[in-house]
């Protein structure tokens, strides 16, 4: 299984995802867990970039004992910052001979001439046994390079192990996946999690979308978190629908918790800051709210390049005495945030899934989200309307405030559902399919 982030800073919700569904995969299979892991320079870099600059690094670098992979699998960290979602700008975009180069290679070595390297690689020695693994000296730091970096990393070790499949997520380990494909000429399942379409909000990153296109190509199965991400799929990317099945994400296995009372009016937005997501309407939409109800208050919590502009938009809005910023926040202190909260708002424009709309309703809350939002397929009394539609959507806010049963009514049939999407169940649905494709291999 190649995943794309590692503890201690987990970039969004996919390494998340990514973490609870390898636990529990690994009660079914002997599972090798290969990661990317950054140094600390890395880390410290990474900390400017998306604001995480007020955590204690010496803190996080070191990660909890039991949120480490080695719990429950063979783990292998390879040096590669896989950093996805800083602003556009940090990332290189390769000529169109480089960009063949990348998504016509058949090994990882040959996708080099996207960077430069003006040093000769150094050979890193392992005991008898152990692949020898040649480290590129020299040109760091561009998202492309740090890809190729972890496709030759993964593709060595690979190449020293005995396994029936590799199990790839995301785009940043697509290449990684293709080329153990053919090394080891075993199935290859990738796990799309998000899409350029969703992340750069209908305009994608050329070699990006290019890298998604071949691999979904080269993929013997596709598995996506939302029946809307495998509609995307098939349309913008050509890929027959037959090859695309749909996993849903699981949840933790809590107690749900009751439903939130009304001790004051508060609507809260939890996530990254960008635009996919929507931080910039649920603004708009606290206007809206506002002028009906000016006592209503707005939490706007997390970190992303859309802070600054999101701070410039709620004083451009003349509503700054009722949104608060709290920036990033640890797991316990955003689950303390949403049970202290009235209704949960994510107004996103192109949301695969939206793992935070199910820790909401875990945590009591009603939530009101988008039609372009995964997550509304898997809960039934969610108040959905368009992510354009702001009145729209400040009407089902103020509605929720308003009324304790649909209140009551919506959290109690929306932690049901939920209810049946553990992680335990996405895995048996994930090992149906692997078995599937394996089954056509013999």
């Amino acid at each position: 299984m190649l995943g794309w982030e590692d503890q201690p800073i987990l970039n969004g919700g996919v390494g998340k995802a990514c973490f609870h569904l390898a636990e529990a995969l690994a009660k079914q299979v002997e599972l090798t867990m290969i990661v990317p892991q950054a140094d600390h320079s890395a880390l410290d870099h990474h900390a400017e970039i998306v604001g995480l600059d007020e955590l204690n690094l010496a803190e996080v670098k070191q990660a909890p004992v039991e949120k480490t992979f080695e719990r429950f699998a063979t783990t292998h960290r390879v040096p590669a910052a896989l950093f996805p979602y800083e602003e556009p700008a940090g990332l290189v975009e390769p000529s169109m001979d480089d960009e063949d180069a990348v998504i016509d290679a058949t090994t990882a070595e040959a996708a080099a001439p996207v960077v430069e390297e003006p040093a000769k690689p150094a050979a890193v020695n392992f005991p008898s046994g152990k692949p020898q693994i040649n480290v590129a000296q020299g040109a760091r730091g561009t998202l492309n390079f740090e890809v190729i970096q972890f496709a030759r990393y993964a593709a060595r070790l690979a190449s020293h192990k005995e396994f029936d499949v590799v199990y790839a997520h995301d785009w940043m380990t697509f290449l990684a996946g293709m080329e153990i494909k053919i090394q080891r000429k075993v199935p290859l399942i990738v796990h799309v999690h998000s899409l350029s379409f969703d992340r750069q909000v209908g305009e994608p990153l050329g070699w990006i979308y290019e890298l998604e296109t071949k691999a979904m190509n080269e993929a013997d199965l596709i598995l996506t978190v939302s029946e809307r991400t495998a509609r995307m799929i098939t349309k913008r990317y050509g890929i027959s629908a037959k090859k695309v099945q749909v996993v849903y994400n699981g949840a933790d296995e809590v107690i749900p918790s009751p439903v939130t009372p009304i001790k004051r009016k508060q609507v809260t937005f939890l996530g990254r800051l960008v635009a996919q997501k929507g931080p910039l309407q649920f603004l708009k939409v606290a206007k809206q709210v506002l002028k009906q109800d000016p006592e209503v208050t707005f939490v706007v919590a997390g970190h992303g390049p859309q802070l600054e502009e999101a701070k410039q938009m709620v004083r451009r809005l003349g509503i700054e005495d009722s949104v608060t910023f709290t920036g990033f926040l640890a797991p316990a202190k955003a689950e303390e945030l949403l049970k202290n909260s009235t209704v949960f708002l994510l107004p996103a424009l192109s949301e695969p899934f939206g793992l935070a709309a199910i820790e909401a309703t875990l945590a009591g809350l009603p939530v009101v989200i988008t039609h372009q939002t995964g997550a509304a397929e898997v809960l039934p009394q969610a108040s959905v309307a368009d992510c354009n539609d702001t009145a729209g959507l400040a009407e089902l806010v103020l509605n929720l405030l308003k009324d304790t049963d649909l209140r009551q009514k919506q959290v109690e049939a929306n932690q049901k559902a939920v209810k049946q999407l553990t992680w335990g169940v996405t895995a048996d649905q994930v090992m149906e399919n692997l078995h599937s494709v394996l089954e056509l291999q013999d």
